[in-house]
């Protein structure tokens, strides 16, 4: 049987892993911090803490990151979210991975996401 082809990336847009020190923040009804992973100009990946259920859908989406950057209400569209496995055997703690796509980013948010990427982004994921 032959090897089947290798799947075409999808994404439009290169994606940079980023420093440590960058966050994403869901608003209401969501509440919940967590660890971006990677970015890109549509759309990023982050972990966070959870308990057994998925996040629900916030009203906004901030992004926050050292030296005070902060780029507010992002609209945003939920790809997936899931359970990210646990290597500690004896551990308790659920992580999981949320990926969203931003949804009609206006001119000073598309500057605003490219700054972080400038800023703390260091190599294409």
């Amino acid at each position: 049987m032959e090897k089947s082809k290798v799947e075409k990336e999808r994404r439009r847009d290169k994606r940079y892993r980023l420093k440590d020190g960058t966050y994403a923040v869901l608003g209401a009804p969501a509440n919940k911090l967590g660890q971006i992973i990677d970015i890109s100009m549509s759309g990023m990946a982050f972990t966070y803490l959870a308990d057994n259920d998925p996040i629900g859908t916030a009203d906004a989406l901030d992004i926050l990151a050292n030296q005070g950057i902060c780029v507010e209400k992002i609209p945003y569209t939920t790809v997936t979210d899931v359970v990210v496995p646990n290597e500690t055997l004896f551990s308790t703690v659920i992580m999981r991975r949320h990926c969203i796509k931003f949804n009609d980013l206006d001119m000073e948010t598309k500057k605003k996401i490219q700054g972080v990427i400038e800023l703390y982004g260091y190599h294409q994921a």
